[in-house]
């Protein structure tokens, strides 16, 4: 297949020994071609770079071709095709670690994917890593612009090139913008192209912690008022260390729309509890996650409150000088350390690491939660649903 010998190709140059060389001049080939908008090669600023490199025409040789000759006169074949291919990706690795030109940079790669045989669009995962995240930022952005008519009519191809880039990548950033997109574009090319792969490449299932519905600001000022939340929660990290208590849960979509939830509880390595439960489309009143930091401002409130109230009713003790209040007084320190530390570990530790809570509600019956979900993949699943 095309792609596997464009992987072998990548591979074969990443062992040359000019890989540098090679990397530096087909960059200066491709900014050439993107910023005049020629497709046709232009060998001698080709061949004058060569020689100031000291890079013969020998020590260019590839398994696929020499790559000197596919720069400076362009491929004649499907084999240096491909080399072409693989010398885009390796410009990519050249892509500095922040620029101002982001937007510009993309637009110039999706200009020579579109026009030449130097595509580089299917090397960006493996070229950029961590880096590709920024890309594939800057394409969503091309094929926005796109929809929103900010492109002359000419601009269509560049944005089906990053479409279809966007909807082959495996990452999980791509996949969420390709999900988002799909759900927003007007182009109906574009619409279908990024439905069909959001729909084959859609996270299907979530990996968390079985967690108990979320409380009501009632609840939650009940429970801290009495002292409840403090136990519960040094009760819940005791057991967490010294017997290592989990409720692992996974949640898996299935075809015609429903939720199955699956968790068990766990108690120094044993299973206590399996539950298995699963919630038909027709059955499924909503599914929501909280956002980022749950309650955060009901839980300063109330922290506010409580440790407003201990300082007051401290300098009341100290006033009068009572016995008995001080101990009021200490209940209600109780109380404040209690809100704060349901606040950071319910609200402040998991929105930090990126997870939140995602709540299945179905028409009748108890809510279904899971917990510790990473945000991107909980968008992913929500937004599957939300299509039906």
């Amino acid at each position: 297949m095309e792609s596997d010998g464009d992987a072998r190709a990548y591979v074969a140059l990443s062992e040359h020994p000019r890989l540098a060389d090679l990397a530096a001049i087909a960059q200066d080939a491709m900014r050439r071609a993107a910023e005049d908008r020629r497709s046709e090669a232009q060998p001698e600023p080709t061949e004058k770079l060569a020689a100031e490199r000291s890079l013969t025409r020998e020590e260019a040789a590839t398994p696929f071709g020499n790559a000197l000759d596919v720069l400076a006169r362009g491929p004649t074949n499907s084999t240096e095709r491909t080399l072409a291919r693989a010398l885009a990706g390796h410009v990519l690795e050249l892509w500095p670690e922040a620029s101002d030109d982001e937007d510009l940079r993309a637009s110039h790669i999706l200009w020579l994917a579109t026009h030449t045989w130097f595509d580089a669009t299917r090397f960006v995962d493996q070229a950029l890593g961590d880096r590709a995240d920024r890309v594939w930022d800057a394409f969503a952005k091309h094929i926005r612009r796109h929809d929103e008519g900010m492109l002359a009519a000419l601009g269509r191809p560049e944005a089906l090139v990053a479409t279809i880039a966007l909807a082959s990548s495996r990452s999980a950033n791509a996949s969420r913008l390709a999900g988002l997109l799909a759900t927003e574009a007007r182009d109906p090319m574009i619409a279908t192209l990024l439905r069909r792969a959001s729909d084959r490449s859609a996270v299907h299932s979530l990996v968390g912690e079985w967690a108990h519905s979320p409380r009501g600001w009632f609840a939650t000022a009940s429970l801290g008022m009495t002292g409840v939340s403090l136990v519960m929660n040094v009760a819940r990290a005791v057991l967490r260390v010294a017997f290592a208590y989990r409720k692992p849960a996974e949640v898996t979509l299935s075809e015609d729309g429903g939720v199955r939830v699956r968790w068990r509880i766990e108690l120094l390595g044993r299973t206590l509890r399996d539950r298995d439960v699963v919630v038909p489309r027709s059955a499924l009143a909503r599914a929501t996650r909280d956002v980022r930091y749950p309650r955060l401002a009901l839980y300063a409130a109330l922290f506010a409150l409580a440790l407003g109230s201990y300082i007051g009713f401290t300098a009341f003790v100290d006033g009068f000088r009572a016995g008995s209040p001080s101990v009021v007084a200490a209940g209600l320190a109780i109380v404040a350390a209690g809100f704060g530390l349901d606040l950071a570990l319910s609200s402040i530790a998991s929105g930090a690491r990126g997870r939140c809570t995602v709540v299945f509600v179905p028409r009748r019956g108890t809510p279904l939660c899971v917990g510790s979900v990473d945000i991107a993949a909980a968008d992913a699943v929500l937004t599957r649903l939300s299509r039906g």
